[in-house]
C-alpha cells in the first residue's frame, strides 16, 4: 500500500493517497515511508508547517535505503531545511554512486549551504556519468571563472543536437555564462536570445496582463490605513524587491545579526492570503486577489495563518527574515496582517535590474518569471516596478516600509547597514558588516555571490551589452521611464 501510495502522489492523485495512507496508519505500521507520504500531501494542499512536522519525523527514523533517503533530502529542501536536506542526499550519493540525479540533487544542497568545491566536485561527477546533463553543465558554469575552450564547443554541440525547448534554454545559457566569463559580453547576449526564443513563443508572456497586476498593487498601497502598527522587539522583517536586485545581499547583512534567523523565501504569506479572501482561479499572485486585499478591513487572521504555516523555520531568536522577492506585490496586506512586520524593498538601477534578469534562468515552472523570456518584456516589467515602488514609498509609512538603494548599500556600506539595521529595529552589531561569515544556508540564484565580501562589481555591468542596452533605454522611454541621463 504504501508503494500504491507513492504512484498515487506521482499521478497527482491526492484524495487516493490520502485514503491509502490513512489505511496504512490505521494498521498500526509506521515507518518514514509513511512519514514521506504525509509530507508530500501537505506539501500538495501547501501545509508547509505539517510537511515539515511530517519529514522531519522521517529523517529521525531514518533508513538505510538510499532512494527513500533521496525522496526525505528532496522535501526537506523543499521545506527550506538544506542541512538536512544534504545529510540525506548525501547518504543517496554514497548508496546509489551511479545515479546522475541523485549526485546532482546533492550538488545542489551542498552549494545552498556554502560547500562550493564540495558542489563543483559532485557536479563534475554527474557530468562524467550523463555528459548531457544539461543542469549540471549550466550551474558548473557558475562556478568556473575560466572555463576552457572544449567546455564551448561541447555545449554547443549539444545545444545543436538538442530538439526540445527546455534542453535548448537551458544549453543556451551555459553557452552565455561561457562567453561572459571570457569578456565576450556580444556573443553571451546573443545566446541568450537563442537560448529564450523557444520558451518566449511557449509561454507567450502577456504585457497587458502585467500591467493590471502593478495597478492592482499600487491601488493597495493608495487604500492602505495603519491603525494596528506595534513597534516590537521581534517579529518578521520582509525583504522585498525584484529578483536579482540584491535582496539576497540585504537579507544576508540582516541575518549577520545574532538575533535574527533567515527562513529564506516563504511563499506562505500569499498562500495565507489567497486562503482567507477566497478569490477565484489557481493562481496565488494575480489581479482578483490584489483588488480583494486592497478592500479588506480586516487582515489579523492572515497574519495569524501566516505565522502558524511557517512554524518550524523561523529558529528561535526574536526577528526573523522572509525574503520572498515577490511579496512586493503585497506590501500593504503584509503591513495590515502583522502588526509588527517591518518591510525593506530593494531597488536597483532598473538597466543593470533588466540585464540581471535576462541573464538569469528562473524556475521554469513558475509562470511569475514569464516576463524574463524576452529583452523588451522584462524592459516593460521592470519599468513598471519602478513605478510601483514610487507608490509605495510615497504611501506607507516610513518606520514601516524601507527603500534600500543597492548601489548605495554597495559604495556606502557601514552607514547603509547603520541605518538598515536601525530601522528593523535592532541594536547595532559589526557582524552585519561581514554578510559573507553568515553560515546559514542560501537557497537562491544568489547561493555562490553572497559568500563574497560585499563589493560594487556589479554596479554598471548594463554598459558592457552596447547595442541591446540602447534597445532597453528606447523601451523605457516609450514607456514614460528616461534614464539617459542616470
Amino acid at each position: 500500500m504504501i508503494v500504491l501510495a507513492h504512484i498515487a502522489l506521482e499521478h497527482d492523485n491526492w484524495p487516493g493517497a490520502t485514503k491509502l495512507a490513512d489505511l496504512i496508519r490505521r494498521s498500526g505500521h509506521s515507518e518514514a515511508w509513511l512519514d514521506l507520504i504525509d509530507a508530500r500531501l501537505a506539501l500538495a494542499r501547501q501545509e508547509a508547517a505539517a510537511a515539515r512536522q511530517a519529514i522531519a519525523r522521517a529523517a529521525q527514523a531514518g533508513t538505510d535505503n538510499p532512494h527513500l533517503a533521496a525522496q526525505i533530502a528532496v522535501v526537506l529542501a523543499r521545506t527550506g531545511l538544506h542541512e538536512e536536506a544534504a545529510k540525506f542526499s548525501a547518504q543517496a550519493v554514497e548508496g546509489t554512486p551511479d545515479e546522475p540525479g541523485y549526485r546532482y540533487n546533492h550538488a545542489i544542497e551542498l552549494q545552498f549551504v556554502g560547500d562550493l568545491a564540495g558542489a563543483r566536485t559532485q557536479f563534475e561527477a554527474v557530468l562524467k556519468l550523463a555528459p548531457g546533463h544539461a543542469q549540471s553543465w549550466l550551474a558548473l558554469l557558475g562556478l568556473e571563472d575560466n572555463p576552457p575552450t572544449e567546455w564551448r564547443d561541447t555545449l554547443e554541440a549539444l545545444f545543436g543536437e538538442a530538439s526540445d525547448v527546455q534542453a535548448r534554454l537551458i544549453f543556451g545559457h551555459a553557452l552565455a555564462k561561457w562567453h561572459e566569463a571570457h569578456g565576450q559580453w556580444d556573443e553571451s547576449f546573443d545566446w541568450l536570445e537563442r537560448a529564450k526564443e523557444g520558451k518566449a513563443r511557449e509561454v507567450g508572456h502577456d504585457r497587458e496582463q502585467t500591467d493590471r497586476l502593478f495597478a492592482a498593487a499600487a491601488a493597495g498601497a493608495e487604500r492602505f490605513t495603519d491603525p494596528s502598527w506595534q513597534e516590537s522587539e521581534q517579529g518578521p522583517i520582509f525583504i522585498v524587491g525584484l529578483p536579482r536586485s540584491g535582496t539576497t545581499l540585504i537579507e544576508r547583512i540582516v541575518a549577520a545579526h545574532p538575533l535574527v534567523h533567515s527562513a529564506g523565501e516563504l511563499p506562505e504569506f500569499g498562500i495565507a492570503l489567497k486562503r482567507h479572501l477566497q478569490t477565484p482561479g489557481q493562481h496565488v499572485l494575480d489581479v482578483p486577489l490584489l483588488e480583494a486585499a486592497a478592500g479588506a478591513e480586516d487582515l489579523a487572521p492572515v497574519g495569524r495563518d501566516y505565522l502558524r504555516r511557517i512554524a518550524g523555520v523561523t529558529g528561535d531568536k526574536p526577528f526573523f527574515t522572509d525574503k520572498m522577492p515577490f511579496n512586493v506585490f503585497y506590501a500593504p496586506a503584509i503591513l495590515k496582517a502583522l502588526p509588527q512586520a517591518r518591510i525593506v524593498c530593494l531597488r536597483r538601477f532598473p538597466l543593470d535590474v533588466v540585464f540581471a534578469n535576462f541573464r538569469q534562468l528562473f524556475a521554469t515552472g513558475f509562470s511569475y518569471y514569464s516576463y524574463a523570456y524576452g529583452l523588451g518584456d522584462t524592459a516593460h516589467f521592470v519599468a513598471r516596478f519602478e513605478t510601483l515602488c514610487d507608490r509605495l514609498e510615497r504611501e506607507l509609512p516610513p518606520d514601516r516600509f524601507m527603500v534600500q538603494r543597492y548601489e548605495d548599500m554597495v559604495t556606502d556600506q557601514e552607514h547603509q547597514t547603520r541605518r538598515l539595521i536601525e530601522f528593523c529595529g535592532l541594536e547595532w552589531d559589526a557582524a552585519c558588516l561581514s554578510p559573507q561569515s553568515n553560515r546559514q544556508a542560501v537557497a537562491t540564484a544568489s547561493a555562490v555571490q553572497v559568500r563574497s565580501p560585499v563589493h560594487a562589481g556589479s554596479v554598471g555591468r548594463w554598459k558592457r551589452y552596447g547595442p541591446a542596452a540602447e534597445r532597453v533605454l528606447a523601451d523605457f522611454e516609450s514607456l514614460g521611464l528616461d534614464l539617459r541621463e542616470g
